[in-house]
């Protein structure tokens, strides 16, 4: 994991430091973009550090990061989904928070001769990593096409340019690639959208996945970093502009507007409280479970995956007290 350096722009934000002696989290994002804003808001606006808490945002795509979590090296994923492949697998690990439920994603290919997914076949898709959220929705992608999802070859990329740079050069056929990202992408003449995804798939995209040690001995650390987290969740909500600026101080190869589009997006596709109900847990933990080949008698139950326990306490502690954003 790279260390994603997070800059101090003048004296309200250093005010807005940790104190001395602060506990320290780490928690990753796969890439710094409007999606994550609330990480970053949560340490500009002094969310974390009226918690006493010292966060750390790390760079991590998902898989990586869900091995992070189990060997103790993270506190907090932002890559829930990416966690449930090893929940199902005896993991303890849980998924607390979803952020959105649509993958903000598309398709793009650089080739004038692939016009549909069906052009697709056997053909080089790039991803970020093996069996993370790009990867997973379109496989949901192809299944509600009839399609096999086995007839495609996923390869993983990693974070970055790396998929639009394929894009570009013809090394892949396609990509998956956030709405940011095709912001960037319409700069070349060449490229073209094949489908957006997120019209046709609906999925755990986003959120927050924690060990099972931290909701339970460690719950009282748990508990601050979610009520930092939601106040800033709330705090992007009602102020785009400021959630633009946290990324784009961070980001300066991406658009101010390609940033908005894809907070816009984001905002969109969220989950009203961080939550989703029960038939949607029941859809991504079947899902999830065939692309194992798990036997039905070895699929986990709902609360072995999923724990909104804590997100609804805070939720309801700060309706309670009637808090709101502020700039």
């Amino acid at each position: 994991m790279r260390a994603l350096k997070i800059a101090l722009l003048g004296a309200a934000l250093i005010a807005a430091q940790p104190a001395t002696g602060a506990e320290k989290v780490k928690v990753s994002v796969s890439v710094i973009a409007g999606a994550f804003a609330m990480y970053f808001i949560a340490i500009d606006r002094g969310y974390f550090a009226e918690e006493d808490l010292d966060v750390e945002i790390v760079g991590a795509a998902g898989p990586t990061a869900t091995a992070a979590l189990m060997s103790g090296d993270l506190g907090f994923s932002s890559s829930g989904g990416a966690a449930v492949p090893a929940i199902l697998r005896g993991a303890p690990l849980k998924v607390v928070m979803v952020s959105n439920d649509r993958p903000p994603y598309q398709l793009w290919s650089g080739d004038d001769k692939i016009k549909t997914i069906d052009d697709l076949k056997g053909k080089r898709i790039g991803v970020i990593s093996t069996g993370d959220t790009h990867e997973f929705a379109l496989r949901l992608l192809f299944m509600s096409r009839g399609m096999d999802p086995n007839g495609f070859i996923y390869v993983p990329i990693g974070p970055g340019a790396g998929r639009m740079a394929g894009v570009s050069s013809g090394s892949l056929s396609a990509a998956s690639i956030t709405m940011d990202e095709a912001q960037q992408m319409q700069t070349d003449p060449k490229a073209h959208m094949v489908i957006d995804t997120s019209k046709f798939v609906k999925m755990i995209n986003g959120g927050l996945a924690t060990s099972d040690k931290m909701m339970t001995s460690e719950r009282g650390t748990a508990k601050k970093f979610m009520r930092g987290l939601i106040k800033g969740r709330r705090y992007v909500a009602a102020f785009e502009d400021e959630a633009v600026n946290a990324i784009a101080k961070r980001n300066a190869a991406m658009s101010r507007e390609a940033i908005t589009d894809g907070l816009r997006i984001s905002l969109a596709t969220a989950t009203a409280d961080g939550t989703i109900p029960e038939e949607t847990q029941k859809l991504e933990i079947s899902l999830r479970a065939t692309q194992l080949n798990l036997p039905p008698d070895k699929v986990a139950e709902l609360d072995k995956v999923f724990d909104f326990s804590l997100i609804k306490e805070v939720n309801r502690e700060l309706d309670e007290k009637g808090w709101t954003p502020i700039r």
